[in-house]
């Protein structure tokens, strides 16, 4: 798997024979120069590497806008694939939607290198294989009209098509996570090389290269997973590090592109995910356009809601009742809209795999529909099929944020539907060493899970701010989060009804006592020596986030408007039907108890720790303390009917006199050591 082999497989598949024949070229250019009768049977020579096989025939015809191809007559059940080749694709009679419209747009910014990003599974290497269809010199004449001419480029085409010899690189294959000695002996040594002989090729015998890269950007996925790499990064070697001399690779293989593109052989197009997630590595090739953030091509990639109803239409048929089709766009919606790449589009956008595998299922459920039913009962029958398999994003991406203290507290928040604001803007560009940063810096991070997907522009808004687009996100992001604990859903369960005690009954302690059995105490031994109230809040925040019950805000302000208590704020509140529940938390470290072995090792420390999850709560109140934080407080009872009064003294009465909601009740939970909990109720409305 070498990257000789991927980049060479993908160019023989385009070029033909002509990589066989570069050799000869590149021996004969001199004759062909010097010799006019020579340089006429070179440019022969050329075009007839180039000559393809002969393109299967395809009928099509033109519906609602929307091209449905078959090989007899449209009457034909709609064909879903799963391809990335345009040419198979209306080869074998699939459905495609026309997105030609924007190849003149794309021409008309005058731009040689172009860079398009989006998420995973959004189209990118379909609209790449139309393109490279499109200017492939090999597709003119009747093959043009067969491939394009029901399309709109069909019917206006531009005056670069069918004029190019395309490449077509996949950086997939590229495997950077390899040692060095292969990369440098594939790619550096073979690829390179490679070429800068087509390259000369192509630029002596007078026609113009169009290079389309797929995924350029994918080797950041080989460095996410290999934390040598990353750590080598941050570390100053004397030696050079495999990853410094990647870099140097790449960037000889951007200079060389750019500088085809500089004098005018080459036009390039490239898709990925992150912008130049590897900026040195491209650093050499900074004339790209980039279509992310442009509100032009804002639908270049993905469907329309209009889009969606007319394949809904064409898979289904017409005579599909309107409250169902509506009822099945609606779910359509929730689950898979809601992608807004720029905040000033007109609407948010579909992932095209999820919409497509969605209608394949739906197309297989209409021999199990009995349309004497019920409407209501048509849609759920309808809607019964599994999940999309394929997550978005990336199982990489999803375990890069959730097993990050950063990205875990951003999906903790837009789980919350809070706001999420970037206050300097989207990053246009990564470096590699500033993945690390990603742990430590908001910003990067949110563009990071802007571009990957898991985040989008909340619509129509003036600032950079954020959500989750929609359900299908959301779950994903909950399911890994629950790997985090082990958990499974039906663990969910206890939980739910802790919670339901909670908001009925202003009841926190079985709660508590969840907490401390299925968070807490699987904890890790080291673990007592970083217990602190900030790690105790985040478990109580996981809890009502991964069941559902959201509505929660951390570090609720407990009365902006008064200046003597200025930023002030209860470390939890969650909103109820009945009004709000705060909870404040509090910590006594292990090593300030006094107990025998709770200043010794770790593992001592919390072996001594878990002994206190068997004691009484009045044994746990009576334990002597020595903390510096609290020198006045020599127990654990005087500690917390301190924090009691310190907290209900500052908080409650402000909260109380809120006009937005009702105060309902008020908790402090108090840990003791790493593993047991004592809470209190200082307020109830009932009493």
């Amino acid at each position: 798997e070498n990257a000789t082999r991927s980049i060479m497989n993908n160019i023989t598949k385009v070029l033909g024979t002509a990589i066989e024949n570069v050799h000869y070229t590149i021996e004969n250019i001199n004759d062909a120069l010097t010799n006019p009768r020579k340089r006429t049977s070179l440019t022969h020579d050329i075009t007839t590497i180039f000559t393809p096989e002969s393109i299967k025939k395809v009928k099509t015809t033109q519906t609602n806008g929307r091209l449905e191809a078959s090989n007899e007559s449209s009457s034909k059940p709609l064909k879903i694939l799963s391809t990335g080749s345009f040419v198979d694709l209306r080869q074998r009679s699939g459905y495609y939607l026309d997105k030609t419209h924007f190849i003149s747009k794309i021409e008309n910014l005058n731009a040689h290198a172009i860079l398009s990003l989006r998420p995973r599974r959004f189209g990118k290497t379909l609209f790449l294989s139309t393109l490279s269809a499109y200017y492939d010199i090999k597709n003119q004449g009747d093959q043009f009209k067969q491939l394009f001419g029901d399309l709109f480029i069909g019917k206006n085409p531009t005056p670069l098509a069918s004029s190019f010899l395309v490449l077509e690189l996949n950086f997939s294959g590229i495997r950077t996570g390899a040692t060095y000695d292969i990369f440098e002996e594939s790619f550096h040594k073979h690829a390179l090389t490679n070429l800068l002989r087509l390259l000369n090729a192509v630029e002596l015998c007078g026609y113009k290269l169009y290079i389309c890269i797929d995924e350029y950007d994918a080797s950041i996925n080989e460095i996410l997973r290999d934390e040598t790499a990353i750590q080598e990064l941050t570390n100053n070697h004397k030696k050079e590090s495999k990853i410094k001399l990647i870099e140097s690779s790449f960037k000889q293989f951007y200079s060389c592109l750019k500088t085809a593109c500089d004098r005018g052989i080459a036009y390039v197009f490239q898709t990925g995910v992150t912008p130049v997630a590897m900026s040195e590595f491209t650093s050499g090739f900074n004339i790209s356009t980039d279509l992310a953030l442009s509100e032009e091509f804002w639908d270049l990639h993905g469907f329309k809601q209009s889009e969606v109803e007319l394949l809904l239409n064409n898979a289904l048929g017409n005579n599909l009742q309107s409250d169902i089709k509506k009822g099945i766009i609606k779910w359509l919606k929730e689950e898979n809209d809601g992608y807004f790449f720029n905040p000033n589009q007109a609407e948010g956008i579909f992932n095209t795999a999820r919409i497509l595998y969605c209608i394949r299922m739906l197309i297989g459920q209409i021999k199990f529909i009995s349309y004497s039913e019920d409407s209501s009962n048509i849609i759920k029958k309808f809607l019964r099929f599994p999940p999309d398999p394929n997550t978005l994003p990336s199982q990489t991406i999803l375990e890069l944020i959730v097993n990050n203290p950063l990205g875990k507290s951003i999906l903790t928040e837009a789980l919350n539907r809070s706001p999420l604001e970037s206050r300097n803007g989207i990053e246009q560009r990564f470096r590699l060493t500033s993945i690390r940063e990603l742990a430590t810096d908001r910003n990067p991070l949110l563009s990071f899970m802007f571009y990957t997907g898991a985040l989008t522009y909340q619509p129509n808004s003036l600032r950079h701010i954020f959500r989750i687009p929609n359900r299908v996100s959301e779950r994903e992001f909950i399911a890994e989060a629950l790997k985090i604990y082990d958990w499974k859903e039906e663990d969910l369960i206890p939980v739910r009804s802790c919670l339901q005690i909670l908001e009925a009954e202003c009841d926190i302690e079985p709660l508590c006592r969840f907490v401390e059995e299925t968070l807490l105490k699987p904890l890790k031994d080291n673990s007592v020596k970083h217990s602190n109230e900030e790690a105790l809040k985040q478990s109580f925040i996981d809890t009502l986030i991964l069941t559902l019950h959201a509505d929660i805000e951390p570090e609720f302000r407990v009365n902006s408007q008064n200046s003597k208590l200025g930023n002030k704020a209860i470390d939890l509140v969650k909103t109820s039907t009945g009004g709000r529940i705060a909870i404040e938390f509090d910590n006594i470290r292990m090593e300030y108890i006094n107990l025998n072995g709770a200043q010794s090792t770790w593992q001592e420390a919390a072996q001594v720790s878990r002994s206190l999850m068997t004691k009484s709560e009045d044994e746990i109140l009576s334990l002597e303390i020595s903390d510096p934080y609290r020198p006045n407080q020599k127990t654990v009872r005087e500690a917390l009917e301190w924090k009691i009064k310190k907290k209900s003294n500052e908080y409650l009465e402000p909260l109380k006199k809120r006009h937005d909601a009702e105060l309902r009740c008020m908790f402090i939970v108090l840990r003791v050591g790493l593993h047991r909990l004592i809470s209190r109720r200082v307020y109830c409305v009932n009493e």
